[in-house]
């Protein structure tokens, strides 16, 4: 199967890659199949979350631990069962993010994560309850939270 995606271009996939996002991205409800797109082949730390229902619809995701090591997800049993892993170690957490022309004021939502996980190929996107986490991280600030 091909789609054109929106940053790549035409992408060849097999029925084995999308990901399904359990209720949708939140905006985006009705929009619940995706293929997950590298920047870089084999790295994970920006990803293209492609949607196969219109191809206008791309998510820049960012892997949250390599801008901010300290972050500290925690997904509920419920959660947990619905994406059908059996522990959180099955999980995978992305992060949404608003790239702007300065990178260090481009920002990341900590607060509502996109949680993957990698065997079923099902994700969602879940509110964390904590106060330190928001909608709204710029770049800049998460850099000189690790740097403390």
């Amino acid at each position: 199967m091909n789609i054109n995606a929106k940053y790549f271009g035409s992408i060849s996939y097999t029925d084995k890659d999308p990901i399904h996002v359990i209720n949708g991205l939140f905006g985006f409800e009705s929009y619940t199949r995706y293929l997950p797109i590298p920047f870089t082949e084999y790295d994970d730390s920006m990803i293209s979350l492609q949607s196969l229902e219109d191809e206008s619809l791309s998510f820049i995701l960012l892997n949250p631990f390599g801008i901010f090591p300290e972050y500290e997800p925690a997904i509920s049993p419920e959660d947990l069962k619905e994406l059908g892993a059996n522990s959180e170690n099955d999980i995978s957490y992305y992060v949404t993010s608003v790239i702007l022309n300065s990178v260090a004021e481009s920002t990341v939502d900590l607060k509502a994560p996109l949680a993957v996980n990698g065997f079923t190929r099902k994700a969602k996107q879940i509110i964390l309850d904590n106060p330190n986490y928001t909608f709204r991280h710029t770049l800049s600030s998460l850099a000189h939270k690790g740097e403390s």
